[in-house]
């Protein structure tokens, strides 16, 4: 019988398959692969204001801001200058600079090392984590992987 074959379905058939398969396309979640190689990624956020926790007030949320993300050797507090939190005059090789979509969305591939990483804000650079080594903002990239982080711009917040 000829109508068991799909050339020789019915109209209404041949409708609702397509609108089936539109359907499908339409609502279907999209599967993100891993990105090879290796390097940092992650978002950068803005926090300002009174950040005081009260039971009155929630905390407010840090917002994805577009920043340019500075990315150096491993940088110590000795090798730069600083004034109010910023730093500028660098005795270290700036390795990459990208620049973060809307969200504050960011990756640079690199290669495996330790690197500091900085946002460039109106009075210089910005980093607000050291280690016990003086490190500003460290960062450790290994082979074959992305090192994640979620680099908060907060000082115009008081806490």
């Amino acid at each position: 019988m000829l109508t068991q074959y799909p050339l020789f379905m019915s109209l209404d058939m041949r409708m609702l398959s397509i609108v089936s398969v539109l359907l499908c396309l339409l609502f279907q979640t999209k599967v993100h692969a891993a990105k090879p190689g290796q390097g940092i990624r992650g978002q950068v956020v803005w926090k300002a204001g009174n950040q005081m926790p009260s039971p009155d007030r929630p905390p407010s949320q840090a917002k994805g801001v577009r920043r340019e993300v500075w990315i150096y050797e491993l940088t110590r507090q000795d090798q730069v200058t600083s004034d109010e939190g910023f730093y500028g005059h660098f005795r270290t090789k700036r390795i990459r600079k990208v620049v973060t979509d809307s969200r504050g969305r960011f990756s640079a591939a690199l290669p495996p090392g330790r690197y500091s990483v900085f946002t460039k804000e109106p009075k210089g650079l910005w980093a607000n984590i050291t280690d016990g080594d003086s490190n500003l903002y460290p960062v450790t990239v290994e082979k074959g992987k992305w090192t994640e982080i979620r680099f908060e711009i907060n000082y115009a917040a008081a806490f």
